[in-house]
Parts: C-alpha cells; structure tokens; sequence
C-alpha cells in the first residue's frame, strides 16, 4: 500500500511559530493578582507564598502585547512617497529591487521618518528619477507635504528626503542590525499595491544574504518571508522591540508570483546617508 503525504499547509508553520514564540516567551512573563504582565528574569516560577501565579493565557497575551506595542512604536514613522508620473522604472522579475505600486499612473512606495526634522529613509527605486516628491503623513500634522531629495547613496541605493515644510515628526527608533539572528520575530511595514501602513509578520530567514541585484553587490542582506511587496521599496523591517532593523529594497519574484522571499538592507549600512541630515 502506497502512502502519501501533503506538506502542511502555510498556516500550520505560521500557528507552530507562533506556539513556540508564546512558549519562549512564558519564561519572561508572569501575570499578578490583577492579571497585568511583568517580566521576570529567564525563567517565570509560581511563587504561593507572594500570591503570584502563573495565569492561564499569560503567555498568549504577552505575545500579544508585544506584538502591538512592536507595530504601535513604528507605524506613525511610516509614510507613503508619491513620485511624479513618468519617474519610475519598469517591472523586472527574478531577484530585483522593490518597485512602487502604481496608482493613477503615479509611482506610490514607502519611506520612514528618522528624524524629527522631517529627514526621510527610502529607496531609488522610490524616487526614481523625481528631485521632489510627495510624502503622505498618516500621523498628526497636514496630511500631505513634500520632500526634496537631499542625498542619494549610490552603493546602497538609499535616497534621504528632506521635508519642505517646517515641524515635528514622529521619527522611527532604529536598532542594530548586527545583533539580528535568525529566526527573530520581524515585521515590514509599508505600503503594498497603495494600502498605506501594511503590516505583515514573519521571521529572519537569514541574516547575511549576498547577493548581486541588478549589477549592485550586497554582502548582507536580511532575508524575511514576512509578506514584501510592490510599494514595500523603502518601507521598515522592524524587531519585536519595535525597531528599525532594515529597509525593504528587494524580492524574489519569478514570473510575477509572490515567493514570501524578501530582502532588507541592514538599517547599520544607512550610517553614510543618514550622517548627512
């Protein structure tokens, strides 16, 4: 008798990862008498005699916690850039740069504030060949400003952007990209086919991909499956602690077809452009 097997389907690994990620983190987590979490050291003990015990669910709701407060920390930074029509470049499959969603002929992708002044992260590949853009905010203040370009790293392919008009903006906190480890729990925020402050969830699938994308050599490039799409050029790639670990520059897309294999630029590699501002 001939058996035969089917993978499991996406979602089974996504629920595994998650288990597995709630266990790990049920060894920080205890909940007190009122069912509010605080950390403990690596490892949660039930304590009797203190009244603490380890709820049902208190592992689960600190997955969950951490999750929003992750997102929360990122998604104000977050905004979509509007190139002039006739800027971009065209499509390309295979392992290529990001390219920005199309909406009414206008090229639409991300970038992310990282700095109060209005200085902006993105990608070429957003800007295309545009000195100035328009910048959609999603936070308080007007809604939509324009930036011009001040910078362009032609190793990286990261554009800086300066906001026109004057004011506070909520800045994204940016992490060290040299600690990331494989199998962290990542986020990319962006804006895919046009739908603004997206969030997706996966992991670091590894964290020092080479690769030679259209004639550019990048040593170390972070590898995720968390969802990339067009638009997502210049979004962030953001830890669980709600830092910027990455700039979404790149995917694999053979023949069009969404693969779930995405690349970041280590946020570490920004250090040249962002020294301008």
């Amino acid at each position: 008798m001939n058996l035969k097997f089917s993978s499991p389907a996406p979602h089974f690994w996504i629920l595994l990862g998650l288990f597995l990620t709630a266990g790990f983190l049920g060894y920080r987590y205890v909940a007190d008498g009122q069912g509010s979490l605080r950390q403990r050291g690596n490892l949660v003990q039930a304590n009797p005699a203190a009244g603490v015990q380890a709820a049902p669910g208190a592992t689960a709701a600190a997955l969950q916690e951490a999750v929003t407060r992750a997102v929360a920390r990122v998604r104000p930074a977050v905004v979509a850039v509007m190139a002039p029509a006739g800027t971009g470049a065209g499509l390309k499959t295979g392992i290529t740069f990001i390219r920005p969603a199309d909406k009414g002929g206008h090229p639409v992708g991300s970038g992310l504030i990282v700095d109060p002044r209005g200085y902006i992260l993105t990608t070429a590949q957003t800007v295309g060949t545009a000195t100035r853009v328009r910048v959609k905010l999603f936070s308080a203040g007007p809604g939509l400003v324009h930036a011009d370009v001040t910078a362009m790293d032609g190793k990286t392919e990261l554009v800086l952007l300066k906001i026109v008009e004057a004011g506070v903006y909520p800045a994204a906190g940016l992490g060290n990209s040299d600690t990331v480890e494989i199998g962290d729990i990542v986020f990319a925020v962006g804006t895919p086919y046009g739908f603004s402050r997206s969030v997706s969830m996966g992991i670091v699938s590894t964290n020092r991909r080479g690769l030679v994308i259209e004639g550019r050599n990048y040593p170390d490039l972070i590898q995720t499956d968390a969802a990339i799409n067009r638009g997502d050029d210049g979004g962030a790639l953001v830890n669980i602690r709600g830092e910027v670990i990455g700039i979404n520059m790149a995917y694999f897309i053979p023949g069009n077809r969404f693969t779930g294999i995405g690349f970041a630029l280590p946020v570490n590699d920004a250090a040249n452009i962002l020294a301008g501002m």
